[in-house]
């Protein structure tokens, strides 16, 4: 039987340029790199994209994306401004639509990064457990959690959110340092 506590690590964002890692205190199962879940039941590297970690509880399982989506985040409102202004200069006013759709188009490849770590995540998740049978019959219900770093500003990735939302569920978002009061169980 597939002993899934091995795999259990603190839960840590990737080394950054100046050398730092931004960890918490908390755990969870590790799914993603070389020394993850999804290696280890079959899937080689690059195979699929895949979050970083996981926690489940009863059917519940979330999802937990590490990620600096600040340089995204910049750029996304960069294009965005520039759409607009552009679109201004054409017409003396901007639909709703017209606006809904440049968010979109700004977001569009970030939004399917997280599609593909979202599907890809559930296809390690569900082999895992057709490996130790854990769920039974039960089918899992699956959440997303995006782990910013400390200094960004999630405020600012709202449009983001309401982009995955309808089709990953209930996303958060939060920041390492408020990741207790989001995981479904402390480990």
């Amino acid at each position: 039987m597939f002993d899934k506590n091995v795999y259990l690590q603190t839960i840590e964002h990737a080394c950054c340029m100046a050398g730092e890692i931004e960890k918490s205190e908390l755990k969870a199962f590790k799914i993603d790199d070389d020394d993850g879940i999804a290696k280890a039941i079959g899937f080689h590297t690059g195979m699929l994209n895949k979050v970083d970690y996981f926690l489940a509880k009863d059917n519940a399982v979330q999802l937990i994306e590490l990620t600096d989506l600040e340089e995204s985040h910049q750029s996304c409102y960069a294009y965005i401004e520039k759409e607009l202004t552009a679109l201004k200069v054409e017409k003396s006013t901007i639909s709703k639509r017209e606006e809904s759709n440049i968010v979109k188009e700004a977001w569009k490849d970030t939004k399917v990064e997280f599609i593909k770590k979202w599907s890809g995540s559930i296809a390690v998740i569900e082999r895992l457990y057709r490996k130790t049978n854990e769920l039974g019959e039960a089918d899992p219900n699956y959440k997303l959690l995006i782990v910013c770093k400390n200094h960004t500003d999630i405020e600012m990735l709202d449009a983001l959110k309401r982009q995955l939302s309808g089709m990953m569920g209930d996303v958060q978002i939060c920041k390492t340092e408020t990741l207790n009061n989001v995981l479904i169980v402390k480990l």
